[in-house]
């Protein structure tokens, strides 16, 4: 080992590995560096990305629910003196909804005095087989609707909105949003809310296979450290309407959660969420959640009060970065050490003319004057020092002689 440090190669390639070094470490923070930025941009836009994809799955499903609700509203009207017409126009709403759960029309007290203060034709879908709807005329016994603040305030409000998300009055677990449509009578005046209840679990699902083919395509290793994204919804006011935790729908407030971290202003992502703006493609914030550090990725879904909400550990993030970084390195490490193991052969065969050459000054030197000297196929500084002994080689032979014939 002592010998191979001493000769050329050993110290060129000594000195090469040295340089290789200092290069890998400064490509090193280069690259870490500009990965965790390109890494942090290229993995936001894929979240981004799958957010919008999913809010237009659900867009497409409340906008089914729309159109399912909107086409019978002016036969509704033009039926109001037929009371009984009602009840098979709920079935047909939710038949034709795949997502609509239950159907009801609300009238103001007293409408129809044959049929009580309260009168509420309903329809619904049996949970066992959501092919078998019933129907059932609810009246003063069955359903006090006439001071609820959903009924009140489209009567007041006179237009069509998606209401806040409550429990299912029969299993009181089931979570549901309903789309609420004032119906008019030929004067112009509200005489009844017409509604359309859609349960809310098939969104929790729905989010749920969303965030856990994200995180199998993109986020495995970061998935390893339980580092994965989530998505969910909440209403305006920040109540969760979907969650991964199912204990904290309907029951807590994910502004609640939400913190400044760095240069962040939790207040003004509250502010913009609320106001229904759509945050950025490219994570430029850092927020605490939970404690956390996390990109917020969120929009408004439209034609409702709802914000879908995409949450990514910062630290999810850095992992991928850390990984790529340190593929590319190792890529460049590979690279370099190939190049200084070739070096060191190539420096080794080049100097080898130089041990060819000192052995013919050896042998020079102790009087074997007719010593061949190789020949080199360049014309380098070896082959320059070569011409150089064959010329001493030659001094020395001739003087040799010439002591010998005095």
């Amino acid at each position: 080992m002592g010998k191979k440090r001493d000769t050329i190669a050993g110290r060129l390639t000594l000195k090469l590995l040295i340089w290789v070094v200092i290069v890998i470490l400064g490509l090193s923070y280069i690259i870490l560096t500009s990965e965790k930025q390109a890494t942090t941009q290229f993995y936001s836009e894929i979240f981004y990305n799958k957010m919008l994809i999913t809010n237009e799955y659900v867009r497409r499903v409340i906008s089914d629910v729309y159109v399912a609700v909107s086409n019978n509203v002016y036969y509704i009207e033009q039926n109001l003196d037929n009371p009984d017409s009602h009840k098979e126009t709920m079935a047909r709403i939710v038949k034709s909804g795949t997502r609509v759960r239950s159907c009801g029309i609300s009238f103001i007290k007293d409408y129809y005095p044959q049929k009580g203060s309260h009168y509420c034709p309903f329809a619904w879908r049996n949970a066992a087989n959501p092919d078998i709807v019933y129907t059932q005329d609810m009246g003063d016994a069955d359903l006090d609707y006439l001071t609820a603040d959903w009924f009140l305030e489209i009567i007041n409000i006179d237009s069509a909105k998606w209401s806040e998300p409550f429990y299912d009055g029969y299993d009181e677990k089931t979570t549901l949003s309903a789309y609420e449509v004032p119906i008019h009578d030929k004067s112009g005046r509200v005489v009844a809310v017409l509604g359309a209840d859609v349960s809310l679990d098939w969104l929790t699902k729905k989010l749920e296979e969303a965030d856990t083919t994200v995180n199998k395509s993109v986020m495995t290793m970061a998935s390893m450290f339980e580092m994965k994204s989530s998505s969910f919804i909440i209403y305006h006011d920040g109540t969760y309407i979907t969650n991964p935790e199912g204990k904290r729908i309907m029951k807590d407030n994910f502004f609640s959660h939400i913190e400044s971290c760095d240069d962040s202003d939790a207040e003004g992502l509250i502010k913009r969420m609320k106001n229904g703006i759509a945050s950025h493609d490219k994570a430029k914030e850092k927020f605490l959640i939970d404690g956390k550090e996390c990109y917020i990725f969120y929009t408004p879904i439209k034609y409702t009060r709802w914000v879908m909400v995409s949450v990514v550990p910062c630290r999810a993030v850095t992992i991928l970065s850390w990984l790529n970084a340190a593929t590319v390195l190792f890529i460049f490490l590979l690279a370099l050490l190939l190049i200084v193991f070739v070096g060191y052969h190539y420096i080794k065969n080049a100097i080898y003319p130089l041990k060819q050459l000192t052995k013919v000054a050896n042998d020079i030197a102790t009087g074997k004057f007719d010593t061949p000297i190789p020949e080199m196929d360049h014309s380098d500084e070896i082959s320059q020092l070569r011409d150089s002994i064959e010329k001493m080689q030659y001094s020395i032979s001739n003087y040799s002689d010439h002591g010998r014939k005095q």
